[in-house]
């Protein structure tokens, strides 16, 4: 009796695939193309730009000066034309047109010399010392007492200037003569102009009072 046998062919083995296999080309440039794409967001989203950065108050018509300026590097994207970048040092005969204050960016737009409102600034001397809340970039009212005529006594004060702008303050250099006062800068229009240089000739009493709402934008 004959016995049937059935013999089993050897199973195939795997095969590694080789550098010419084109699923290991492909998925090898898939590999490059992601990495590729995650370095190329990496590198749009930590963009900076090194820009100049006030290290301290910048007043109106100062000069913009190396010495007054810190470098930082920031992410400005599509704003970066508005600011004086670090890329080279700024002109010589550069000047504020209005206050920067410190630790701000530098816009553009505030630079040239020229007030964009056309406020002059007007140097006040002050025996008495301001309030506390009066600093650069408040926004005060003056008062002035007009000195009365063949008398040491003062008339009754009138308002000359309201919610004027301070650019500047310093101490008043006393010298030998012992002197004591500030030095308050304000930004005065041509319409107030005249009342104020009137007041500082007949040596009117002058006070500088808070206006309060916070500082000048």
């Amino acid at each position: 009796m004959a016995t049937d046998v059935q013999h089993s062919q050897p199973a195939r083995r795997l095969r590694k695939p080789g550098w010419r296999d084109p699923r290991l080309i492909v998925g090898i440039l898939l590999v490059i193309g992601a990495v590729a794409g995650v370095l190329t967001l990496l590198s749009w989203q930590n963009k900076t730009v090194p820009v100049y950065v006030a290290s301290q108050d910048i007043s109106m018509g100062e000069k913009i000066e190396a010495s007054g300026l810190d470098v930082v590097d920031v992410r400005l994207d599509s704003v970066q034309d508005q600011y004086l970048t670090a890329r080279q040092a700024p002109s010589e005969d550069l000047r504020a047109n209005t206050l920067i204050r410190s630790g701000e960016l530098v816009p553009l737009a505030s630079l040239g010399g020229r007030d964009p409102q056309n406020r002059k600034p007007l140097s006040v001397e002050l025996s008495r010392d301001l309030p506390v809340a009066v600093a650069v970039g408040t926004r005060v009212d003056v008062w002035a007492a007009e000195r009365a005529k063949d008398s040491t006594t003062y008339q009754e004060p009138k308002k000359l200037l309201e919610t004027v702008e301070v650019s500047a303050i310093r101490e008043l250099d006393s010298g030998f003569g012992g002197v004591s006062g500030q030095v308050v800068e304000l930004l005065v229009t041509d319409e107030d102009l005249p009342g104020m240089i009137s007041a500082l000739a007949n040596e009117a009493q002058l006070t500088v009072v808070f206006a309060g709402g916070g500082s000048a934008g």
